[in-house]
């Protein structure tokens, strides 16, 4: 049996009307919401890392003099920076391949591509993170001395997260980026706080 002509143009009606990406709640558009979880994502997850290793590890250094502190900084930086290294020693295989190539330059979003600039990055991120440790050694007492080597473990994950994440989903690149960098932001306001209002807050 044939529906009649009107039966068969009635439009669907939509359950529910869809949001237009510039419509704004808080400030914030559809399209910029993810990022704020993922920013939420990330002081919550480095808090409760940081919290949970300090509850689970007690750990105080025999002695804390200016060498030992110098000491554990670099044992924390080698440890750091191994992705980039591994990174290097993965592009420079991968440069031998021509189909990663158009003409001189990496052919875009390619892995090699991908890897250059992940190493590009993890060694700006590095800097802020040696700097900052650096200080943290420096003026920290020696009970919180395990701070450094939390701090280091949050570096490397979030590393790793933001390495997958690059070749994987953006989101996850997000969050490792913010694994890396928020926490390295945190000491830095500590330190500030430390050296320029003399108050020492326990971490």
């Amino acid at each position: 049996m044939q529906r009649s002509v009107e039966q068969r143009q009635a439009p669907k009606r939509r359950l529910s009307e869809r949001r237009h990406p510039h419509a704004q709640s808080f400030g914030f558009t559809a399209r910029q919401w993810p990022f704020i979880f993922v920013l939420v994502g990330n002081w919550l997850f480095a808090a409760a890392f940081f919290a949970l290793a300090k509850f689970l590890w007690d750990w105080v250094p025999t002695d804390w003099t200016l060498g030992d502190r110098i000491a554990l900084v670099i044992k924390d930086a080698v440890i750091a920076i191994l992705p980039a290294v591994l990174a290097i020693c993965i592009v420079a295989a991968q440069r031998l391949d021509p189909s990663m190539w158009v003409g001189r330059t990496a052919k875009p979003n390619s892995a090699l591509d991908i890897n250059t600039r992940f190493i590009l990055n993890t060694f700006e991120q590095f800097i802020a993170y040696f700097i900052g440790n650096a200080g943290l050694a420096l003026y920290c007492p020696a009970e919180e001395a395990r701070a450094l080597i939390i701090l280091t473990a949050l570096f490397l994950l979030g590393r790793v997260l933001f390495w997958v994440g690059y070749h994987y989903n953006p989101y996850v690149r997000a969050f490792g980026f913010g694994i890396t960098f928020y926490p390295t932001v945190a000491v830095y306001l500590w330190l500030i706080i430390v050296m320029v209002f003399g108050i020492t807050i326990r971490i």
